[in-house]
């Protein structure tokens, strides 16, 4: 007992802080809704034991400081985590460094991801603090350096063994031993703790800025070529006379707005009248991830997935991609992409460059006009835009980048038309507003068009770049919604709506085409209906006969059948859902849309990482 005692004297404050650091472990998993399994707790023990135990080295005076400064620091790496993934479901990661700049335009939106009781994890650094001052003048028990570091060693041997006996023990599937990167963040935390996967990712940040060997293997060149060319996409029959293209991303723009009607208000007349001039895709799903607008601007341009940390656009901005401006560009038309805002902001000017766009229209080359949100207002930018395009020689290519309803979605009182008194969330209130403002923007946008006759001959591709981050389960839209189940959730969060109005006399007015699409098959599809093809993009045209799979960041992926949800922490495989039911079904029935869409993910990256478009060419 007296051996305790003296244990307990000699290394109390470090077991507190062992504990108290795993308490804050857990509770990041209760603030985010992460799985917090037993084997996470005991690898989130073992990391603490890894990053800590030097400390032991140190005499106890200063020790007891040292463990409140890594006390500090270890509470605004959790925080800063929780308020990440309450907006992107993910944690952070080091690629994101370099994204930093770009959140000093969307920071207005971070007071809905700030909780009070966030602050609590600060309350054990705190008590520390007020402990060791009010101890600071009592003598400290010391010990021989013999004994500091046997005690350090003692630490980083228990560290090891918690650390890697569960994944040698337990974790008996190919994903615990396999060389291959898994397909998100998340699932690398499942695997490793908190601690473990910033560590790891830290490295691995480091590795490919300065040390990887970005020279594509043998192998690496074969699955990108058998891929490819196992696609083989057909185009379609090339029309007498190629018309202008106008492309116009809407900003968090959800598949629910569509026909949504409230308290007998229509939140989008004017889209829902889209529908009788255009294919309408209702099973359309955004493939975004923590880019969110540059994402699926990436997407929608080159038919590559984003990647699973960070944005293409500020970490891959110079590498060589097969994009629609691109390949438009090549057959004679005149590309130019429209956005007002900051032309180097989430470096445009550099990428729409590389894409292939002959012109960039900035918010420099915007006039004055009123600001709501972020910048000019989408009406100002749309009758502008359109005033630019008729300068432009056909054929052309107008790629729009609306801005308006972005978050943190605030509108001015007096442009509100609605009446949304029936929603609490005063932040709802105003993404329908917000929705309601754009859809009557373009319907002024679509008058002009009409107008100057660019309306009729053109091809018109309209669609939604990402979710609001609204409907999370015990929201009011959730609610509203009716969305109970995860196929639900997952129809509500990733359906965004695409429209594509063909050229005058070209078919598909009015047709709603039910299959499953996603942001990667806008290009091919575009190409398709020129009759153009691409050598290096993995969507596929919406207008084929062939069943398609949209593929999801974390690994999940849906059919015109099924819903895989992939399982971050099970290392067994993730669950089925039937469309149809709702309700789970073997997991066996997804297992081939599970191993393509890891598959697909890990060829993307490759892809991006390694410019392998630029490579492959060169061997050409």
């Amino acid at each position: 007992m007296e051996g305790l005692r003296r244990v307990l004297r000699l290394y109390g404050d470090y077991f507190i802080y062992v504990g108290l650091l795993l308490l804050k472990l857990y509770l990041l998993s209760v603030a985010t809704g992460t799985y917090f399994s037993f084997r996470l707790s005991v690898v989130s023990l073992g990391s603490i034991f890894l990053l800590s135990f030097w400390i032991l080295l140190i005499s106890p005076k200063v020790r007891r400081w040292m463990l409140v400064g890594f006390t500090i620091l270890i509470s605004f790496l959790i925080i800063s985590n929780i308020w990440y993934y309450r907006y992107f479901t993910d944690f952070l990661s080091a690629s994101l460094i370099i994204q930093l700049p770009q959140m000093d335009a969307v920071g207005g939106g971070m007071q809905d991801l700030i909780y009070w009781s966030d602050f609590l994890f600060f309350l054990d650094a705190v008590i520390f603090l007020v402990v060791l001052v009010f101890l600071r003048k009592q003598k400290f028990q010391t010990y021989t350096k013999k004994r500091r570091v046997v005690s350090a060693a003692a630490a980083l041997t228990a560290g090891l063994f918690l650390f890697y006996s569960p994944s040698v023990l337990s974790f008996s599937n190919d994903q615990a031993g396999s060389k291959e990167e898994p397909v998100s963040n998340l699932s690398r935390y499942y695997q490793i703790g908190m601690i473990g996967y910033h560590a790891v990712d830290l490295r691995d940040e480091m590795y490919e800025n300065w040390f990887e060997d970005t020279t594509l293997t043998e192998d690496e060149k074969e699955s990108i070529d058998n891929f490819f060319d196992g696609k083989d996409p057909e185009a379609g029959e090339p029309p007498e006379q190629l018309p202008n293209v106008i492309v116009i991303q809407l900003e968090s723009f959800q598949t629910s707005v569509i026909d949504q009607e409230i308290d007998g208000q229509m939140l989008t007349p004017h889209l829902n009248e889209l529908k009788d001039e255009s294919a309408y895709f209702p099973n359309f799903y955004h493939q975004t991830h923590e880019g969110r607008t540059s994402d699926a601007e990436f997407i929608i341009n080159s038919s590559l997935y984003p990647l699973k940390s960070g944005s293409v656009y500020t970490r891959y901005s110079d590498h060589l991609f097969d994009t629609l401006p691109g390949r438009l560009k090549e057959n004679g038309y005149e590309t130019a992409a429209f956005h007002a805002f900051r032309p180097n902001f989430w470096n445009r000017d550099q990428v729409y460059e590389n894409f292939g766009y002959d012109t960039f229209y900035s918010i420099e080359d915007f006039p004055d006009g009123d600001i709501i949100g972020l910048t000019l207002n989408d009406k100002d930018f749309f009758l502008t835009g359109v005033e630019k395009m008729k300068e432009l020689e056909a054929p052309y290519f107008a790629f729009m980048v609306a801005l308006t309803s972005h978050t943190p979605y605030d509108f001015p009182k007096d442009k509100r038309v609605l009446d949304l008194d029936r929603f609490d969330e005063e932040i709802l209130q105003n993404y329908y507003h917000n929705i309601h403002y754009v859809d009557s923007a373009f319907g002024e946008m679509k008058e002009k068009l009409v107008e100057v006759g660019m309306w009729e001959d053109s091809l018109i591709v309209v669609y939604g770049d990402h979710d609001s981050a609204l409907q999370k389960q015990g929201r009011e839209m959730a609610d509203f919604e009716d969305a109970e189940s995860a196929v639900d959730f997952v129809q509500l969060g990733r359906r965004v709506p695409l429209f594509i109005k063909p050229p005058q006399g070209q078919g598909n007015n009015g047709e709603v085409i039910e299959k499953a699409g996603g942001q990667l098959d806008v290009a091919p599809t575009i190409l398709s209906m020129l009759g153009l093809q691409s050598d290096y993009m993995m969507g596929a045209s919406l207008f084929s006969d062939e069943e398609n799979m949209v593929v999801f960041r974390d690994g999940s992926a849906i059919d015109d059948t099924f819903y895989y949800e992939a399982s971050l922490w099970d290392a067994e495989g993730g669950a089925c859902y039937s469309l149809e039911t709702e309700k789970k079904v073997s997991s066996g029935k997804c297992e081939e849309i599970s191993e393509e869409a890891a598959r697909q993910l890990r060829l993307s990256d490759l892809v991006i990482r390694k410019d392998g478009i630029q490579q492959l060419q060169s061997e050409r």
